[in-house]
């Protein structure tokens, strides 16, 4: 296969590539998606106070028209997901294969399988989000011939261009309600085409694959995409709570992670209310609860902290804690 010249494309490989086009003065730089950490410092880092949401990611709907040898469809997810993994704003579950890891955890409890080292039940994650895919446009145009073939891409011309067209929805796992629809698309231009190419013998994701316009196309796309989502999918503050409670002590659900320091002080709340609208079900806000009591921190590790009680008790995991300010 003849080697194509793109415009400014870097060279730069590890897994994905994706062109940066933030300004016409950067289209040189490159974005490195699955296998390796991002260079470049594509997106910002999250909060330290952040919670990160949690998501899943279906299998793409491929209404592009293309028919070739390619799996786009799922193989478009696998992409979306190795990029939001590397965003680092995201915690990622899996959906499409889960029938095999509760298949092992059942397997696991059977009396046939030895104790040691099983698993315990119970503890798969909850998704809050799915994000739902569809390829609206893969295609390439070169100069006057459109080289979609019935088993492989060609093309010819003068020039010629790729274009990637994805709609992606994020859906509310609790109330089925469409959070977001982010639009996102990738062009790939080249310097000069070759008489005539082919995409016969190149996977779909492979590293091939994105020394193509259809693969730099793909790589903009999918980076464009895992922006918008950052920027749309609510996340959610940490706030200090009484996650246990071990002999006399009081255990805090941070640390050292989250800035906490022996000898602060922590009202304890009471359970609070949660008021939702009358007409829609929708909630609205949780009151706090009154304050029962007090706490002092006397020890604190990397994710938990220890605390004594100051005053007042009944104190129990799930209580909201605020810090008294000195």
């Amino acid at each position: 296969m003849t080697d194509l010249s793109f415009s400014g494309a870097g060279r730069n490989i590890c897994g994905m590539r994706r062109l940066c086009l933030a300004s016409a003065a950067c289209l040189g730089s490159v974005l490195i998606l699955t296998g390796c950490a991002i260079l470049g410092g594509r997106y910002s880092r999250p909060d330290p106070d952040q919670v990160l949401p949690v998501v899943t990611v279906s299998s793409f709907n491929n209404r592009s028209g293309f028919s070739g040898n390619w799996k786009i469809g799922s193989g478009m997810a696998d992409l979306l997901v190795s990029e939001l993994m590397e965003s680092r704003h995201f915690v990622v579950v899996e959906r499409g294969e889960l029938g095999v890891v509760v298949q092992e955890l059942d397997l696991q409890q059977r009396p046939e399988f030895r104790p040691e080292g099983r698993v315990k039940t119970g503890n798969l994650k909850n998704a809050q989000y799915i994000i739902r895919g569809v390829i609206n446009d893969f295609s390439q145009v070169g100069g006057s011939s459109i080289g979609l073939a019935i088993k492989k891409l060609v093309f010819g011309g003068k020039g010629y261009r790729a274009r990637v067209s994805l709609t992606l929805t994020v859906i509310d796992v609790e109330s089925g309600q469409i959070v977001d629809s982010v639009q996102c698309q990738g062009i790939a231009r080249a310097r000069e085409a070759y008489v005539r190419g082919s995409y016969k013998g190149v996977a779909f994701g492979g590293d091939a694959f994105f020394k193509t316009p259809l693969g730099e196309a793909t790589a903009e796309a999918i980076g464009d995409g895992v922006e918008e989502l950052i920027a749309s999918i609510p996340s959610m503050r940490w706030k200090p709570m009484i996650a246990s409670r071990i002999g006399g002590k009081v255990v805090i659900n941070g640390g050292a992670d989250r800035g906490l320091k022996a000898g602060q002080v922590f009202n304890v709340h009471g359970p609070g209310r949660a008021v939702t609208d009358p007409g829609t079900g929708d909630l609205l806000s949780i009151i706090p609860g009154a304050v029962i009591g007090s706490i002092k921190v006397v020890s604190v590790a990397e994710k938990i902290a220890f605390a004594e009680p100051v005053k007042g008790s009944g104190f129990e995991r799930g209580m909201r804690l605020k810090l008294i300010e000195r």
